[in-house]
């Protein structure tokens, strides 16, 4: 190719370009468009699938629109609104959080909850909301034993506890320390006088027995278990051990000897089988028959109503003018005794092992 062709081929391409920009720069021109997020159509909540109850666990709550596309102006857009959180099923916790905390259309935060089972976590915004997959809560360690038991018994009877093994939020789980546990009731007329229980009585963490004490008063009942090194105590609730039924009356006199002719004081109680004071015998129609009896036979007797009894307790003023030795009887009267069911010979001759008795 001589330099003639060569400047010929060069020119052609210089007005091949020279016509190519000047088509172009007065035919079309260039610009560009920014695509922003639609209004809200959802949410979009990732939990974790399990966590401890108590722990911290982290929650990613993202603003969508109808096309999935995150709404990275959330917080500019609903400035001043805020994105009602509901955490749990049955045990419901409420959050408010701001719009101004969305970063780029996504917030972050911790929660615990400490209720153990599954739960769920909902987020919703002007009538909008959605939830998150179920989030299963796990019972923490070992913390407590708690005492189910009842709040009024019979003295004599059994009744009925449940103990069950629990975290420090109340959750049940299904450890509990190896050995031993003493058990004991306290309180009114009580004395410390314990049985025992072999831990594994408390299978998965539940644990199901009979008691039944003859002493009635306020109560309360000890678990006593050795573990980490100590003894730890567990309380229940108050038990009020109400007496079994009127048995007998009590009698006896504030003096042995007396001369004839100065008043002395009989004092009588009102008791049941295992000699309990019964304290509202004065609610309870009929009377009492007092009879003094020497070795001629019946030398007085008198009646007075159980109106006179005070929290269980008689007090007669009464002289005699005749020297001698006197037995003092009281029974009632148009009383009708109640038949006290006999405790079972199970409680009697052998204790099952969950049924334990508590003596005074």
């Amino acid at each position: 190719m001589n330099i003639n062709s060569i400047k010929k081929a060069i020119f052609f391409w210089a007005a091949l370009f020279l016509f190519s920009f000047s088509l172009f720069n007065n035919a079309s021109a260039f610009t560009t468009i920014t695509i922003m997020p639609g209004k809200l159509n959802t949410f979009r909540i990732s939990v974790p699938h399990e966590v401890v109850a108590g722990r911290k666990f982290k929650i990613k709550i993202v603003a969508l629109d109808d096309y999935g596309n995150v709404i990275t102006d959330f917080a500019a857009k609903y400035e001043g609104l805020n994105v009602g959180v509901t955490i749990g099923n049955y045990y419901i916790e409420h959050l408010n959080i701001p719009a101004s905390e969305f970063k780029n259309g996504v917030v972050s935060f911790n929660l615990s909850y400490k209720k153990a089972g599954k739960m769920n976590l909902a987020a919703s915004f002007e009538g909008i909301s959605n939830s998150s997959s179920p989030i299963r809560v796990s019972p923490g360690p070992f913390h407590d034993l708690k005492i189910v038991s009842p709040a009024k018994v019979t003295a004599g009877q059994p009744f009925n506890v449940k103990v069950y093994a629990a975290d420090q939020y109340g959750n049940p789980v299904n450890f509990m320390p190896k050995g031993d546990i003493q058990v004991y009731l306290t309180g009114d007329n009580f004395k410390i006088r314990p049985r025992v229980i072999p831990s594994g009585y408390i299978k998965n963490g539940i644990g199901k027995f009979s008691f039944i004490s003859d002493r009635a008063g306020i109560s309360q009942l000890n678990f006593e278990a050795h573990y980490d090194g100590k003894s730890h105590v567990f309380i229940s609730k108050n038990i009020d051990i109400k007496p079994s039924g009127f048995d007998k009356f009590l009698i006896s006199t504030n003096i042995s000897k007396v001369p004839a002719g100065r008043p002395f004081i009989i004092k009588i109680v009102s008791v049941d089988r295992y000699n309990n004071v019964i304290g509202n015998i004065n609610k309870t129609k009929g009377e009492v028959k007092l009879i003094l009896i020497s070795g001629l036979g019946i030398e007085r007797s008198s009646v007075f109503s159980f109106k006179s009894f005070h929290k269980g307790v008689a007090l007669v003023k009464t002289v005699f003018n005749r020297v001698g030795t006197f037995s003092i009887y009281a029974k009632p009267i148009g009383l009708a005794l109640k038949k006290i069911k006999e405790p079972s010979k199970v409680f009697k001759n052998k204790i099952p092992a969950k049924s334990l008795l508590l003596y005074k």
